[in-house]
């Protein structure tokens, strides 16, 4: 594989967000730079999907101020009756960063909220900080400014007043800076300056923004344009983001439409399904795709032909197994680590057999050009995959947690097996419960109900 390393997170670190008091994922691998591939173990509840959460919050708060415009039109739909007006309610409430800021806080905690993200992106490195409590109240990015690293802006709200600093080359002229100051004074708070930069760059000319902008400060923008995150539905609404990358692959793989022009991404994500599932599965002889042709568009379907009592049957990818399914997802999801992306995805082994997973991880690691971030119960691939890749979230009686990369345990020798250790609790990460006496629920269900005797 040929294709540069382009963006990875380097670090991040968690203070009062979810179930995490304070926490520091340190993903460097010395002078080697960040670490290409990351498994994150931990019991039920540990903070895992919380994890993976605030990566899903970092892009959210810089998508939220051009949302401005997405709620406007939804309130008109509403208005013209084109759409349930509970419905509109539910994705304006999805899309507020403020909802989802109070959920990401702290349980019963008063003290704001701090992330820190440390990220590379083409070899220059940096990090970006945001602060919030039902508003955010603190931001800051240091990064390159093109001959060295220094803070590009920084803002801070205290006492109620917002003040600001920004690095001499931010901006082209004094006044490109006056009106976005006065953008800040509307709506930072709200909303990101990051937010408010990209909408910016959304709504300008590519000409303009070159003019008048660092064009450096739009690097970490970029980069998490083209993450993906793969997580579990969950209160905050669970939503998957979709894979950016690769772009000659189609972003369903099951079923859909293509325009005719494009019928080569069909044809491409064909080979590569074919070439994925016909290894991984030996009773898998063919996957190929149904196509229907349209005046100006394909419709699509995905089959498998298999080994089913000895003979080879067509079987409707929809038929499949809820595991095979996930497959696809996976891979879908996965390529991107191919393209210089960061993908996070949580829960990788759900509904999936521990030692398939193992080899479709294994097989791919060598050819990883970005970051692959995964969450994961696997114990299996502990016994292949670089101790500096595995970190264990431990948590003490006290519930406060710790993350670990397991080369921090001295103990782990060539001749010592990591996942027997870990199985054994001696990295943490593993529940310890007491054997459950079943002898009182027992009572309970065979109780009088109406008596409750």
């Amino acid at each position: 594989m040929t294709m540069e390393v382009n963006e990875m997170f380097t670090y991040v670190k968690l203070k009062n967000f979810m179930s995490f008091k304070e926490v520091y994922f340190n993903f460097e691998n010395g002078k080697r730079g960040p670490k290409k591939f990351v498994s994150i173990y931990g019991e039920n509840g540990s903070g895992k999907s919380n994890f993976v959460q605030s990566i899903d919050f970092l892009i959210k708060s810089t998508l939220s101020f051009g949302m401005m415009g997405e709620s406007g039109e939804l309130r008109e739909m509403m208005s013209l009756g084109k759409v349930p007006e509970q419905l509109i309610k539910l994705l304006m409430e999805r899309m507020s960063i403020q909802n989802m800021a109070e959920l990401c806080r702290m349980a019963e905690c008063e003290d704001e909220a701090c992330i820190e993200y440390g990220f590379s992106f083409n070899g220059h490195e940096g990090y970006y900080t945001i602060h919030f409590a039902d508003r955010f109240t603190y931001e800051r990015l240091y990064y390159f400014t093109g001959k060295q690293r220094g803070i590009i802006f920084e803002i801070v709200l205290k006492d109620g007043k917002i003040s600001y600093h920004f690095s001499k080359k931010l901006f082209g002229n004094k006044k490109v800076e006056m009106e976005m100051i006065d953008e800040i004074t509307k709506y930072w708070g709200k909303h990101t300056f990051l937010s408010i930069l990209r909408k910016e760059r959304k709504e300008k000319n590519e000409q303009y923004m070159e003019e008048n902008y660092l064009s450096y400060v739009f690097d970490i923008l970029d980069m998490l344009q083209e993450i993906t995150v793969h997580h579990k539905k969950n209160s905050l609404g669970g939503v998957e983001i979709a894979a950016k990358k690769p772009v000659n692959i189609l972003q369903n793989l099951e079923t859909g439409r293509v325009e005719r022009s494009r019928e080569y991404i069909l044809d491409c994500s064909e080979r590569i399904i074919r070439e994925f599932f016909t290894q991984t599965y030996a009773d898998i002889k063919d996957v190929y795709y149904e196509k229907k042709y349209e005046e100006q568009e394909v419709t699509y379907k995905l089959f498998v032909k298999k080994m089913i009592g000895g003979k080879i049957r067509t079987i409707d990818f929809l038929h499949e197994s809820a595991g095979t399914q996930q497959i696809l997802e996976i891979i879908r999801a996965l390529l991107g680590a191919f393209c210089g992306v960061t993908v996070v995805y949580d829960e990788i082994d759900d509904g999936i057999h521990d030692l398939l997973l193992k080899i479709i991880l294994e097989s791919m690691l060598d050819d990883i050009t970005g970051q692959l971030i995964i969450t994961t119960h696997n114990t299996y691939l502990l016994e292949s995959i670089d101790i500096k890749s595995v970190y264990v979230i431990h948590v003490d009686y006290q519930g406060n947690k710790e993350v670990r990369c397991l080369d921090q345990y001295p103990r782990i020798q060539s001749s010592n097996n990591p996942r027997n250790m870990y199985l054994r609790g001696l990295f943490g990460g593993v529940p310890f419960v007491d054997v459950i006496d079943y002898d009182m629920i027992i009572q309970e269900l065979e109780s009088d109900v109406e008596g409750g005797q």
